[in-house]
Formats: structure tokens, sequence, C-alpha cells
């Protein structure tokens, strides 16, 4: 069973493919938010590498999101147009688990480990959990959230580790915010990659959670910028 992996939630894309929990190559690009132009070659690479035909991968594991909104939507496009040509199912993985994933060979039994992705504006996308086994449990929901809001839903747990590019953008804040002890991952195992998209997902097949490619749908947690504003606009022009 062959798992072909993409993340393009952060500042890398990446692509993995994995037999079961063995990952068999990986590749990740080098240049921030070049993902339309390197994706697709990724891809080609890690087949490559692996010395398989696309054609024997069994389902596209996609990490869906929260992240960056023109990553999501290009990492889920090309997730299901590969789908539909090569006539497989894909599986959804959420952007944050399988960054928590990321920590199972760093973190403490006791420790929680908390995703936290830069929203802007003192905002994040953000969740917690205890990994059982490398997996991720969740224990704080996963959603949109005020930093000082996240913090206070974390405050409960005596040792958390900080992962993502939140902890990058508010590193200062959470020490204002966090009495009790925290560190931030080390920089090697911070950011989202494909390899823990890939390993997550092939369990997430195993346990039947895939989609045909018309159902892959992105995880923005909330919409768009531009369209929020579209909306704003028009609900004004309603109230003249």
């Amino acid at each position: 069973m062959y798992i072909l992996a993409i993340e393009t939630t952060g500042a890398y894309a990446s692509v993995a493919l994995t037999d079961g929990d063995k990952i068999l190559a990986h590749v990740e690009g080098n240049d921030r938010f070049s993902h339309l132009q390197n994706l697709m070659p990724q891809v080609q690479q890690v087949m490559a590498d692996a010395g398989l035909p696309l054609g024997d991968v069994t389902a596209i594991a996609t990490s869906v999101g929260p992240g960056s909104f023109t990553g999501i939507r290009i990492g889920v496009s090309s997730s299901r147009a590969l789908a539909q040509i090569l006539d497989i199912l894909c599986v959804p993985v959420s952007s944050l688990e399988a960054l928590a994933m990321r920590a199972a060979d760093f973190a403490k039994e006791e420790t929680i480990v908390c995703p936290m992705l830069d929203a802007r504006r003192s905002q994040v996308y953000a969740g917690a959990y205890k990994l059982v086994d490398g997996f991720p449990q969740e224990v704080v929901e996963a959603a949109p959230y005020t930093l000082e809001e996240f913090m206070n839903a974390v405050d409960q747990f005596d040792n958390v580790l900080i992962m993502g590019d939140g902890a990058d953008s508010y590193g200062e804040k959470i020490s204002a915010f966090r009495d009790k002890a925290f560190e931030i991952a080390p920089e090697e195992i911070r950011y989202q990659h494909a390899n823990t998209v890939a390993i997550l997902g092939a369990n997430k097949f195993n346990a039947k959670i895939g989609v045909p490619y018309e159902q892959l749908q992105p995880e923005y947690m909330r919409i768009p910028e531009a369209e929020r504003k579209l909306k704003e606009e028009q609900a004004k022009k309603c109230q003249m």
C-alpha cells in the first residue's frame, strides 16, 4: 500500500511516499511559498527516488488545513487532479494533527503538544494533543483562537510544547500569558512536513477514511480575508 502525501499549508511544500508506516522517499522545497511551481516536480522526484511509477499509488493523503489559504487551495486542487487521473481515493489530513505528530520522538510522555499557526493580528489556528503511540489525541479542540484564548485553554496543562510558525510570531507574547512550563519545538520539527501527513494518512486510509476526489475539501477554519471583505461590503449595500 503506497500513500502519496502532499503538504502545502506552510511556507515550504513537501511531498512524501509511504508504505504503511515506512517512509520510502520525501522531498521538501527550498523556496518559500513556491508551491505552484514546485509541487508537481516534487511528486515526480519522490516517485523516481522510490523507484515506483505513479500508477502504483494507492491513495493520496492531503494536508487540507488550516494554514496558508493559497497553499491549501494548491494542495487540494492538485490532489484532486491526481486522484481523478489515477482513479484513487483522497485522504484528508488535518495540518494541526500532522504537525503535532512531528513531536513524537521529542516530546516527553506528559507533554501536551500544541501546534499553533499564525492567523495574523494575534490570532492563531491551534489545538492541543496528547501523543499516544505517536498518534495525536485531541485534548483541546482544533479551532481559530485569539492568542489569549488559546493560552487560557491550555493553562490546565503543566507542560506544553509549542509547534508551528505561531511560535515564531508570538513567542514573547506566549511568555507573557504562560506562567507554567512551556517549550518551543526546535526548528527541525517545528513546521509542517509531508512525512507525518503520509503516516497519518496511511493510518486513516486503513480506518476506511478516504473520499472520492470531488469530495476532498479544504479546511480553512475561517473564510479568506478577501471573501470576508466582500461579504461586509455586500452587507453594507443591503443596509442602504
